[in-house]
């Protein structure tokens, strides 16, 4: 644990908090308490790590309307996939499919493809989201990009097709 873990945790007292890189949130029952932390918390940030909040990014709601974290809505009993999200993978399809009927993709434009597919299939997984990622790929990307790349556990990740040797040529 990192000294700014302990210090919400411990110095500060809430139980639950999740952080990741420069993102975190804090869940407490009071939120008098939350809002009297806010300059507490600037302070703490800007002192030992040179950081500031953003002031549009502090939000505080009840957690019964979800919490908006990493790209999706994080509730007592359901993780799902937030809005924008989806939409933003939706657009990456659609993205991808106008480079592959432009043109055939060479090493680069493959390339991109499977870095921007499998970083939103590497978010994707971690929710239930089998559904949604069997219809987006399987109706919206283009069979073109099907002749170059398969799917891999599951529909976790894309890989390139290696074209294959027929037996018998491989000497000559």
């Amino acid at each position: 644990m990192n000294s700014f873990d302990h210090f919400i945790k411990h110095d500060l007292g809430i139980r639950y908090y999740g952080r990741y890189v420069d993102d975190f949130i804090l869940v407490h029952e009071d939120k008098g308490y939350l809002k009297a932390l806010i300059p507490v918390i600037k302070a703490r940030l800007q002192e030992h790590l040179q950081l500031t909040l953003h002031p549009n990014k502090i939000y505080l709601q009840h957690y019964s309307k979800g919490v908006q974290f990493l790209g999706a809505i994080i509730k007592p009993h359901w993780i799902y996939i937030a809005k924008r999200t989806r939409g933003n993978f939706y657009d990456a399809i659609a993205k991808q499919n106008t480079l592959v009927l432009a043109q055939k993709p060479g090493k680069e434009q493959q390339a991109g493809f499977l870095s921007s597919m499998n970083s939103y299939l590497g978010i994707l997984k971690h929710y239930k989201t089998h559904k949604l990622r069997k219809r987006l790929l399987f109706n919206k990307l283009s069979a073109r990009w099907w002749n170059c790349v398969y799917l891999s556990g599951g529909i976790a990740k894309f890989v390139l097709k290696i074209k294959t040797v027929k037996q018998g040529d491989w000497w000559q």
